[in-house]
């Protein structure tokens, strides 16, 4: 009797490596959290081992064999990180941090080999150093560790400078640096740099001020392959940077080469705000083309599988290597090696299966790629497709294309909305009108007319292409939505319509690409004039990106769910686990004659409500945490004040006694990633694609806090480490209203702040004008409308704000220096204060004894960056603070520094203890 057909199930029997694999996590994870010795996990192993070939070998049951085996590959994860943690030394570089042996912004001698070769960016170049030694303030000891040292070129002689050393993969040099952890901002909600910076495999970073501060040793080891494709991913990048333009060049950089230095701001945030983002990290879309199209060149040189399989093994390698062994790539040419391996003798896996003996090749060369977002993400993308993406697409491709046969001689059992569109993607009806042709037995089939048609026209491969482009992309979007909230804080709306457009164009921007290197490679100069129509290409995706992220609401910035994620977290995420389950269980052609008529309607019923419950969780779940209708977190009765750690700058946000919020100054960088894309003064001006204060330290805190909308935001003077955060602020956050000091006259500054008002109710303040909000009072009382000429800088027009609440207040002074100081108390007005924001970082030119006599703050709160490029505070202004009593907190010690009171009393609560 003929078998039935059937599909790939999630079960043990038809994908055990997806189980497998998931101990073998599970062992990963437990064991990171719980530390026990390396000898422990082994003897369990081993146990394990030993009792299931006595189970095995007395002929135990399946599931008590699976159990035993599942088990002993959860202690094989829990052995290998072990093993991994007992092999960090002592003389790590960061166990040196951790130890108070190194610390940050001091001058350090290093000696190692570069490990890769240097990677350029556009004002500076990055050195991947192995280090063997280290030495600081005359002592020197063996460290190992991966560190990434910036080159700055700071202008042409610099830049001369470091290319008469020659540096490549393997040299070893003797570099004095300044080194850093990644330590980054330390305020709630913002990103933990240094354990990015740990699952990438380095111990910190650094910089060095100048080439002559590096000297040449000699050449180290080297592996003469990896020379040689480091070389050339060096040569073809500087090709592509010299030959085309932006946006095309910095698109090509990233996807075919993994450098994503050159990518622009504006053309980066277009494929976040599209959700395409991951089309321009190297993963395995590029792989499978990289291998379709070796396999298709390999056609004219044999006719022989192996040597083609074998050609193509050689080239995905080979360029795997040459980009730098990524989490994403790596995964994606295992995963491919597998499928090719598996069509090479006769034999096909499901895709969940390779993926899973991918992820276990990975984690066990490498067990913290497990904590790496790019392996998480990578991974997690593909489970969805294989689990949920490919099991419906067989699926409807049978039922669609069904016609009667030994395995399936009845018709699909599937409501006809379903089967009209099985049958319009997937029936082909030129291949049955041949069929019956041919055939002594004819029969006629009841098809769907537009698949009959779309079929003739030859339009099904097309439809079906995009059809399972966009539910890929809501397949993904969906199941990973807490995720993406989690860590990017962003939905995209446009992502399943750009996914489709932009993944032509950035193929077609690759393979053009790819073909002039090519050639280039072969015949030189003499090919320039096929850059064109690659530039062409990269300007089409320009204009795309414009119109498609002006649409109204192409995104949504989402803030975190609060106190409820973790309950609402559990609940979509075992829905979309339950929601896998049902559709991999999903099965057209079973019929009751396998296990009862009734028993296989009860089983249909019962998978169709397992079903519909899930998708109704999850579109609810994700509802509520795409719109977050709930008010921002915050203590309802209470004055609250966060001086927020964003470096050498200041941000405050003031949350009043009934949740009303202002935001004043924004924190932010000069001319930070800007700088000219060609020669001349004429050059274009190019911003760099570089995390940015308000997307590193502010909006992660807002967002942290389940904030949507600002009141007030308020610019206390115009220099950048003040306002040039709300340019991104106001783009993702609801605004009221913007204030800015009215002596603000700068027409550049100026503009800066007006610009990111975007439409805003801008209005102009000074001395003598306030507002009530929620009970307290906020009162401007500098500048004045007549400030002396003699005051001349703008520090000294800043804003300089008093808020009160009851008995208590909070003085803001802005960067006002001494000369604005002393027009302050010439004026008369009462100074008291509580807590003062200490002016100017802790500038030496503030806070004269005269103006902390007015003052007199029992509290003293200094916005400043550790180090300070300007070395604040300066010491004098510490003492002068001491001397009067005040308490002292700096946001470079403590991070975010919050103040409250309910009127009465003063409540500090710090993100990190104080030193």
């Amino acid at each position: 009797m003929a078998r039935r057909l059937s599909f790939s199930r999630l079960i043990p029997v038809h994908q055990p490596l997806v189980f497998i694999a998931a101990a073998f996590v599970s062992g990963l994870l437990y064991s990171s959290f719980n530390r026990y010795e390396t000898w422990v996990w082994m003897l369990l192993t081993a146990v394990l081992w030993v009792v299931l070939t006595a189970a095995l070998s007395l002929r135990l049951s399946s599931a008590i064999s699976l159990s035993l085996l599942l088990s002993s590959f959860f202690s094989i994860g829990g052995a290998l990180w072990s093993l991994h943690e007992a092999g960090t030394g002592s003389g790590r570089i960061r166990v040196l941090f951790e130890r108070g042996d190194l610390e940050t912004g001091e001058p350090v001698e290093l000696q190692g080999r570069l490990f890769l070769a240097p990677e350029l960016a556009p004002d500076r170049i990055y050195l991947h150093l192995d280090v063997e030694s280290a030495g600081t303030l005359g002592r020197h000891f063996k460290a190992t560790g991966n560190v990434m040292i910036m080159v700055p070129f700071n202008d042409p002689e610099s830049r001369r400078e470091y290319d008469t050393l020659s540096l490549d993969y393997g040299t070893r040099l003797r570099i004095v640096c300044n080194l850093k952890n990644g330590r980054g901002y330390r305020n709630p909600g913002a990103p933990d740099f240094q354990e990015i910076l740990e699952t990438q495999g380095y111990d910190a970073q650094g910089w060095v001020k100048s080439p002559l501060l590096i000297e040449v040793l000699g050449d180290g080891d080297r592996s003469f392959v990896l020379s040689k494709l480091f070389g050339l991913r060096a040569r073809l990048i500087a090709v592509t940077l010299e030959h085309f333009t932006q946006p095309a060049k910095g698109i090509l950089a990233a996807a075919l080469f993994g450098n994503r230095y050159f990518l622009s701001r504006g053309t980066a945030e277009a494929f976040r705000v599209e959700g395409t983002f991951h089309l321009l990290v190297i993963s395995g879309m590029h792989v499978a083309l990289i291998a379709a199209v070796v396999l298709w060149l390999a056609e004219f040189i044999s006719d022989s599988r192996i040597i083609r399989c074998a050609l193509a093994f050689l080239v995905m390698w080979a360029y795997a290597l040459m980009i730098g062994n990524q989490p994403s790539i790596t995964r994606s040419v295992i995963m491919m090696t597998i499928f090719l391996g598996g069509r090479l003798i006769f034999r096909t896996s499901a895709g969940a299966n390779i993926l899973a003996a991918s992820a276990l090749i990975q984690l066990a060369l490498h067990p913290p790629d497990l904590f790496n977002s790019g392996f998480q993400l990578s991974f997690l993308t593909v489970l969805i497709i294989v689990l949920l993406v490919v099991p419906i697409n067989s699926r409807l491709r049978t039922a669609g294309a069904w016609k009667p046969a030994a395995h399936a001689p009845f018709p699909p059992r599937i409501p006809a909305p379903v089967k009209f569109i099985a049958e319009s993607m997937f029936w082909n009806e030129r291949a049955f009108r041949k069929e019956m042709r041919d055939s002594r037995i004819r029969y006629r089939l009841i098809k769907s007319r537009y698949g009959i048609t779309l079929n003739r026209l030859r339009l099904q491969r097309a439809i079906v292409w995009i059809a399972m482009t966009v539910m890929t992309s809501i397949a993904v979007q969906a199941a990973l939505l807490p995720l993406m909230v989690e860590r990017f804080h962003r939905f995209s709306i446009i992502s399943p319509v750009a996914n489709v457009i932009e993944g032509l164009l950035i193929t077609a921007l690759m393979l053009a690409g790819a073909i002039f290197l090519l050639f280039y490679l072969l015949f030189g100069e003499r090919i320039s004039f096929f850059c064109a129509p690659v530039d062409w290409i990269g300007n089409l995706i320009g204009r795309e990106n414009e119109y498609l992220t002006s649409l109204g609401a192409a995104a949504i910035r989402t803030p975190d769910p609060g106190e409820w994620a973790v309950a609402a977290y559990f609940a979509y995420f075992l829905s979309v686990v339950v929601l896998l389950i049902v559709i991999n269980e999903w099965n057209p052609f079973r019929k009751g004659d396998e296990k009862g008529v009734w028993e296989a309607r009860r089983l249909r019923l019962a998978g169709i409500a397992l079903g519909a419950t899930a998708s109704a969780t999850i579109l609810l779940v994700g509802l509520l945490v795409v719109l977050h209708p709930l008010p921002h977190r915050f203590e309802r009765g209470r004055l609250s004040l966060t001086f927020l750690d964003v470096g050498q700058g200041d941000s405050i946000l003031v949350t009043f006694p009934q949740g009303k919020l202002m935001m004043i100054d924004s924190g932010g960088r000069p001319d930070f990633g800007r700088y000219k894309d060609g020669d001349g003064d004429s050059a274009p001006a190019f911003v760099e694609d570089r995390i940015g204060v308000a997307e590193a330290a502010v909006m992660p805190f807002l967002w942290s806090r389940g904030i949507k909308r600002l009141d007030w935001i308020a610019a206390t003077h115009g220099d950048a480490d003040h306002i040039q955060a709300f340019e991104d602020i106001s783009r993702n956050f609801e605004i009221t209203q913007a204030l800015k000091p009215a002596s603000l006259q700068t027409p550049t500054r100026n503009s800066v702040f007006e610009r990111t008002g975007g439409g805003l109710n801008v209005r102009s303040v000074g001395k003598g004008d306030g507002f009530d909000a929620d009970g307290a009072r906020v009162d401007i009382l500098w500048p004045s409308a007549s400030n002396p000429q003699e005051l001349g800088t703008d520090n000294n027009l800043s804003l300089v704000v008093m808020i009160t609440y009851g008995s208590r207040k909070f003085l803001l002074s802005g960067d006002m220096e001494q000369e604005a100081e002393a027009e302050l108390i010439r004026t008369g007005i009462d100074l008291r204060a509580d807590v003062l924001k200490v002016a100017h970082h802790g500038s030496r030119t503030s806070t004269t004894d005269q103006f902390l006599s007015a003052v007199k703050p029992a509290e003293a709160v200094i916005s400043v960056a550790s180090p300070s490029p300007y070395g604040h505070p300066h010491q004098e202004v510490l003492d002068r603070l001491k001397a009067r009593g005040s308490r002292i907190r700096q946001t470079s010690n403590c991070g975010a520094i919050t103040i409250s009171t309910d009127g009465r009393d003063l409540r500090i609560d710090t993100f990190v203890p104080c030193p």
